[in-house]
């Protein structure tokens, strides 16, 4: 996980504070500036190793299950406002893991940053005092104003976290003074490893919660097909009564034409022969207009609403 990594580390672009944004994502997961990169791989290396020979293996993450990322707010004081940092600091494609039996944890390095007031210098933002050695003869210009601004500090935290989806637990050993975290490296690995009961118990919890909500939604789900069962036969039954009632107002139309035709053929009959042959011609005519009313046709096309 490390060999080389350094080198990829350093090469990658550099953005505000100097922290590293490298240009692959399949590496360690140490979140630094550029000057605290060695010092940093050199902590990560010793605590890695001395995770190894307790018997509990890092590694990115496998592909096996889902497993989360941490969020970094590298903020000495986070403060209730949201770290909405641009640019972004780097993050890795896979968190690293280490694993205690069958538990993983989830390891970050980073540096953290302090808010100090600062004021803009050619390019780049210098805390007052030293903004003080640029200042011109004549006071700074009325357009040049501080700011507080963010800071790396040059001490490390080290964050572990649970990285199973639906769950939360996050611990941090914070350095007051550079270098600190080297010397609770074994207290730390006791600390990762009495985690790991707790963490299980909370994939343990949150696995039951995501059961009982996908039964929920099981029983929700069964509950909206069948107000969609009824629905669709209340409305199939709707449909077939319009049809029915429309087939019932055609038979109706139906006998009052042929009725019409059988009285007039009988008065046609009647009269003279010249003019039985013309009125006979018209009412063939006029059926041939009106065309065959076939009631029963439709009839059978009616589809019952078990048919729908």
């Amino acid at each position: 996980m490390l060999v080389g990594a350094a080198e990829v580390f350093a090469s990658g672009r550099q953005i505000e504070q100097d922290f590293l944004k490298p240009g692959k994502r399949q590496l360690a997961n140490v979140v630094v500036s550029k000057g605290m990169l060695g010092a940093a791989f050199a902590v990560f290396d010793e605590l890695l190793h001395g995770l190894e020979q307790a018997g509990y293996p890092v590694m990115l993450a496998p592909k096996d299950r889902t497993y989360w990322r941490s969020a970094v707010d590298e903020r000495e004081s986070p403060g209730k406002l949201v770290n909405r940092r641009h640019p972004a600091l780097w993050s890795p494609s896979r968190p690293t893991l280490v694993f205690v039996g069958t538990v993983a944890i989830g390891l970050t390095l980073f540096e953290l940053t302090e808010t100090k007031e600062a004021r803009r210098v050619g390019d780049q933002y210098l805390p007052l005092d030293q903004a003080e050695k640029y200042r011109p003869r004549s006071g700074w210009p009325q357009w040049s104003w501080t700011i507080p601004h963010a800071f790396a500090t040059g001490r490390l935290c080290l964050q572990v976290y649970s990285p199973y989806p639906g769950t939360h637990w996050i611990h941090r050993w914070v350095e007051r003074r550079p270098g600190e975290l080297r010397q609770w490296i074994a207290r730390i690995i006791r600390d990762i490893a009495k985690a790991a009961p707790r963490i299980a118990s909370l994939v343990e919890h949150s696995e039951r919660e995501a059961e009982k909500r996908r039964r929920e939604w099981e029983l929700e789900r069964q509950r909206i097909e069948e107000r969609e069962q009824i629905r669709r036969r209340e409305k199939a039954r709707a449909e077939a009564t319009q049809q029915l009632l429309g087939i019932i107002e055609r038979w109706g139309e139906v006998q009052r034409i042929q009725a019409f035709f059988e009285q007039a053929e009988r008065q046609a009959g009647l009269r003279e022969v010249d003019e039985k042959a013309r009125l006979l011609k018209r009412l063939g005519q006029a059926r041939a207009l009106i065309g065959d009313a076939d009631a029963l046709g439709a009839l059978a096309e009616w589809k019952a609403p078990d048919e729908r």
